[in-house]
């Protein structure tokens, strides 16, 4: 693991003080809820960071941090989503399901522009939709 660059650490600390935090507020408040809740009161005029240097920033956090049972990809993509909307992007969080071997299989993942974050393959290719912010 890295060391954070001085312009990253009020980042980095916020992504994992979200990370913590977040799994408790999915497991005890309805998604909507949660989601204007981590819409910052007040944005950033400007983008100080990428949306890829972000996504790796929350990426870590969440790889990191305690989940209590929630899936990684939930964390990761509030985080993600919380960092982004307060640096001025618009970010769209999507969850989707397949079937995969009989089991029902979910994903969350955050576009920017129409484009997937932190994502190896396009899941809208994988999964069905089954809840945008849009």
């Amino acid at each position: 693991m890295r060391i954070p660059k001085a312009r990253e650490i009020s980042t980095v600390l916020r992504s994992g003080a979200l990370a913590t935090a977040v799994p408790l507020m999915v497991k005890f408040l309805p998604l909507p809820r949660v989601m204007s809740m981590l819409q910052p009161g007040s944005r950033l005029r400007d983008r100080c960071f990428s949306a890829n240097e972000l996504a790796r920033i929350a990426r870590t956090a969440a790889r990191l941090g305690p989940r209590f049972g929630v899936g990684e990809c939930l964390v990761r993509s509030l985080v993600l989503y919380n960092l982004l909307f307060r640096s001025a992007y618009e970010p769209v969080l999507l969850i989707g399901c397949r079937l995969c071997e009989g089991q029902l299989d979910c994903h969350c993942w955050i576009e920017v522009d129409g484009k997937s974050l932190c994502e190896f393959n396009e899941p809208r290719e994988t999964f069905k939709l089954l809840y945008t912010t849009r």
